[in-house]
């Protein structure tokens, strides 16, 4: 009998160990383990000591990503706003850092005018009928991510009219979306925006409201000056093809994108 008891405690412990085991060994895979994180830390400390001693830098702690396999610090200045970056770990040495992307290439700067644009521009909107409780939201155009603008400068101020090519999406939940409506908005919100120093290069609606979804993309302000908005959203809901219409280019070269309005309403009501 005393036996069988010493058998079931000596199983019982093993399986003890094997959950424990098992337990460490997933949070190990998903969360990483002390003695790694703090070789991550320390690996990540003399990397900076060594590339980026003049930029006078607080480094947080590493943090594992489980779906890559590394350990993550973020890297910032205590006296430049824009000066902020990741720094990679994995398998015993600093494998890479997006210094050169996100400062130097001006994607912080970037992100930040966004930002603060978004929250001037929230209150201007507010006046227009229809977007009192807007969540509007400025964003540069794609291409000004892709090359570099010497106009734009680390840690600039915000200026209402900037070097670079800016889109507005106004957002808000519309109760009304006949077009006549949803263009009246894009043509108040145009000039609203003009009248306090504000221009734009396109306009975009997202609403989500009651269950409707509503989006349009890629309109300009020359679309909105027209006359004929309406006339140009109805024509846009009406097209079928999802892709850009084509333009060919005289010298027979391929074929251009033309960026058109975009409408897409669904109704789930």
């Amino acid at each position: 009998m005393k036996n069988n008891k010493s058998a079931l405690k000596i199983v019982a412990l093993l399986v003890g160990i094997c959950l424990i085991g098992g337990i460490l060994f997933i949070a190990n895979a998903f969360v990483g383990n002390p003695i790694s994180a703090a070789l991550a830390n320390k690996a990540i400390r003399g990397y900076v000591a060594e590339n980026y001693s003049s930029l006078d830098l607080e480094i947080g702690k590493a943090r594992y990503n489980f779906k890559f396999g590394e350990y993550m610090a973020r890297a910032k200045s205590t006296t430049s706003i824009d000066t902020h970056f990741a720094i990679y770990y994995r398998d015993g040495k600093v494998h890479r850092d997006d210094y050169e992307a996100s400062v130097l290439g001006k994607y912080n700067t970037l992100s930040r005018l966004e930002d603060e644009y978004s929250e001037l521009i929230i209150p201007i909107l507010s006046q227009v009928p229809g977007l009192e409780d807007n969540r509007a939201r400025v964003f540069v155009e794609k291409e000004e991510y892709e090359k570099i603008n010497e106009a734009i400068e680390l840690d600039m101020k915000l200026d209402k009219v900037l070097p670079i090519d800016m889109q507005v999406a106004l957002r808000g939940n519309l109760d009304n979306i006949s077009l006549d409506n949803i263009a009246g908005i894009l043509e108040n919100a145009h000039k609203v925006l003009l009248d306090h120093g504000c221009f734009f290069t396109g306009y975009d609606v997202f609403s989500e409201y009651d269950g409707v979804l509503v989006m349009i993309n890629d309109v300009t302000p020359s679309d909105i000056e027209g006359g004929e908005l309406k006339k140009l959203l109805q024509e846009a809901l009406d097209y079928e093809d999802d892709e850009f219409d084509k333009v060919i280019e005289k010298d027979g070269e391929k074929p251009v994108p033309v960026k058109r309005i975009r409408v897409f309403i669904k109704n789930d009501k």
